[in-house]
């Protein structure tokens, strides 16, 4: 079986040459997969590793990717090869990637267009900063036969070092209970066509993946974890002794995008489960969030040191339940995500 493989990106150009080393490194996996690339309005030098392709012919694309033309700023494809400077100590060869540019469109977007371009009957989803080990593509081809109701989980282990990322170890904050996240799985195709795809109304960071897997759920399909190994490049993570202080407000923008996000996906899914994963009804911690973190004082701070692991939780709930309450406000007025 032939895979693609669907890598969302955005501002990443220096942690995406690496990771791409890590894709023409894959040990038996031949010419059996491709490596789709959607930059989701990247404004840095990304488009630049990629100019050396041929351009995509709009016109002769299939159907799937037709519909998102009005968006797609940059086509191209043919065989990449990675610098060997991002990845000295890895032997690769060459590895077919399609690589598509789009205006600022959310990651649901960004992978429906990936699967639009997609040419094989197996999805694998894919993060650009998840490093792969050598057998990645392989086993996930393995764990499919051309009929099954499967979506393969496979493992996402943090890292923060960036030379030896596979020295990290299983932790508990490596625990992934989801039906499926798109970090590391595969699937194929045709049930996520079938599914309806991403739903397209996720602009912002945070629960599309869990959404569709609800969809994917009622059409009887079933999800299995398997020992297929990415590494989620993590700076806050410990490596050597030593973690990278954190920018305040990158996380409470993140954690606000997720918090917005989740309103929108508990009123498509008024579950019970979705209820107590999201917090969207949890007013006692929203309470004592937003009493800790009244104004948002932490945010004069322009670094979080590695000793300061309650406080990042703090920017972190207080982000979210800020998300919820914007949310909120959107939804009552009709506006859905902007």
């Amino acid at each position: 079986m032939h895979t693609s493989v669907i890598i969302p990106t955005h501002n990443r150009e220096h942690i995406l040459g690496r990771t791409l080393g890590y894709y023409a490194s894959q040990a038996k996996a031949g010419g059996n997969f491709e490596l789709i690339i959607v930059d989701d309005g990247s404004e840095d030098g990304t488009h630049r590793l990629f100019e050396g392709l041929s351009k995509i012919d709009l016109h002769t694309a299939g159907h799937h990717a037709h519909r998102h033309r009005d968006i797609i700023r940059i086509a191209r494809k043919g065989w990449y090869s990675p610098e060997a400077t991002q990845n000295p100590s890895i032997p690769f060869s060459d590895v077919y990637v399609r690589y598509i540019k789009i205006e600022k469109s959310g990651r649901s977007i960004a992978r429906n267009v990936g699967i639009g371009f997609s040419a094989y009957p197996l999805i694998i989803f894919a993060d650009d900063d998840i490093f792969v080990e050598s057998e990645f593509i392989r086993k996930h081809i393995e764990a499919h036969t051309p009929d099954d109701l499967l979506v393969v989980m496979g493992m996402v282990i943090h890292t923060g070092d960036l030379e030896d990322p596979f020295s990290a170890r299983w932790k508990l904050k490596d625990i992934n209970t989801a039906f499926l996240a798109t970090g590391n799985a595969s699937i194929l195709k045709k049930y996520l066509l079938e599914a309806g795809l991403f739903d397209e109304w996720y602009r912002v960071y945070g629960w599309e993946d869990f959404d569709l897997g609800i969809h994917l759920k009622d059409l009887g399909l079933r999800s299995e974890k398997r020992k297929v190994y990415g590494y989620h490049y993590d700076p806050s993570q410990k490596s050597s002794g030593h973690r990278e202080p954190m920018n305040p407000r990158l996380i409470y923008d993140k954690e606000r995008e997720r918090g917005l996000s989740a309103v929108y996906f508990y009123t498509n899914h008024p579950l019970p489960w979705v209820r107590r994963f999201t917090l969207v009804e949890n007013r006692p911690l929203k309470m004592i969030v937003n009493l800790l973190g009244r104004r948002n004082w932490f945010l004069k701070r322009k670094k979080l040191r590695s000793c300061a692991g309650l406080l990042k939780l703090l920017v972190r709930y207080k982000g979210y339940f800020d998300g919820v309450e914007e949310g909120r406000a959107h939804f009552e007025k009709g506006e859905g995500q902007s």
